[in-house]
């Protein structure tokens, strides 16, 4: 975050041009519409860059590059020792797929994975791709269409409608909001019942409720609630199954198919404090401000702190998803 803030005199000035410009177009005043393929965008760009503009500050390749200097030198074998493991999600424009870049693919694709998926995803799953983790992946799953070009994954191979035939191009890439992310679905495709998860923590970013004084009324703010909305359903649906399952076990068991294999998943959930939760405006996803992000980081820590300690007390009793997606009525 500290890569990604505004810091350098241009950068804190464009974060609060930006801002400005992005609260007058709240309030009703008409501004054209902006394009990412447009060529004044990359003039913009350099722009930016000539006059202090960090290229960590301008763009996901470079601020990975930064954060990550170290990918192409893993220790594949040393992770999948430590069983660690990430997933990322993102949508393929062209072909509708919701795809995961998985470490647990790299682990496979190298060898170094125990117990493989039963599944052909070329055949079986052809909706749901599973691809090896990397930068542009990472990259792919914070794609905003509105804001930036699709990610471009080059030598990628997609399924076809005939069965055992597909087919390799550029892969093109949006957020995976639309769909799936997080998505928790893969925490769950494994080979053993070992390797599930005993339980699922949900950060919540976008709050599932709002305050019924907000009065979502300007198209920014509507917008702004679709894409909570847009990300929190999904989410939910794929939770909602979680806890389907752990009912059928609680009242069947699970000694015999269809649930053989499976496990209770208790589903818990993080969120921000209320007050800022229905506190920020949508423009606060655009600010870059070293300030805001501070603000953020320690309401994070102090609320990650208190969480860890009463679920450390709390032990089974600990409040889990739904209900703690919700906050507290008003007293």
């Amino acid at each position: 975050w500290n890569n990604f803030a505004a810091t350098t005199p241009v950068e804190i000035a464009h974060n609060q041009m930006v801002g400005t410009l992005l609260q007058w177009k709240s309030k009703g005043m008409p501004f054209p519409g902006s394009n990412p393929y447009g060529g004044q965008g990359n003039v913009g760009l350099s722009a930016l860059a000539m006059m202090g503009a960090r290229s960590d500050y301008l763009g996901f390749p470079d601020l990975l590059d930064a954060l990550c200097p170290d990918f192409k030198t893993i220790d594949w074998a040393a992770v999948a020792k430590a069983d660690r493991r990430i997933v990322v999600g993102a949508i393929e424009v062209l072909s509708g797929n919701f795809e995961v870049f998985d470490s647990n693919k790299t682990l496979e694709e190298l060898g170094l994975l125990a117990s493989k998926p039963k599944v052909n995803q070329y055949d079986d799953i052809r909706w749901r791709m599973r691809r090896a983790i990397s930068l542009e992946g990472v990259a792919a799953s914070g794609t905003l269409p509105e804001i930036l070009p699709a990610q471009v994954i080059g030598n990628t191979m997609f399924p076809t409608c005939e069965p055992d035939k597909v087919v390799t191009r550029n892969a093109y890439y949006w957020d995976g909001l639309y769909s799936q992310n997080p998505p928790v679905r893969n925490l769950l495709d494994v080979g053993t019942k070992a390797e599930k998860p005993d339980e699922i923590w949900v950060v919540r970013i976008n709050p599932q409720e709002i305050s019924p004084q907000s009065q979502k009324v300007s198209l920014e703010d509507i917008k702004d609630r679709e894409n909570d909305l847009a990300g929190n359903v999904s989410l939910n649906q794929e939770l909602d199954h979680i806890l389907t399952i752990n009912r059928w076990i609680a009242e069947h068991g699970n000694s015999h198919p269809p649930l053989k294999g499976r496990k209770i998943v208790e589903v818990r959930t993080i969120k921000m404090r209320r007050e800022t939760a229905w506190g920020l405006q949508h423009t606060s996803k655009f600010d870059r401000s070293a300030g805001h992000f501070a603000k953020l980081r320690e309401e994070g820590k102090a609320v990650a702190e208190q969480w860890l300690a009463d679920w450390r007390a709390g032990g089974k009793d600990f409040a889990s998803y739904p209900n703690d997606a919700r906050y507290p009525e008003p007293a």
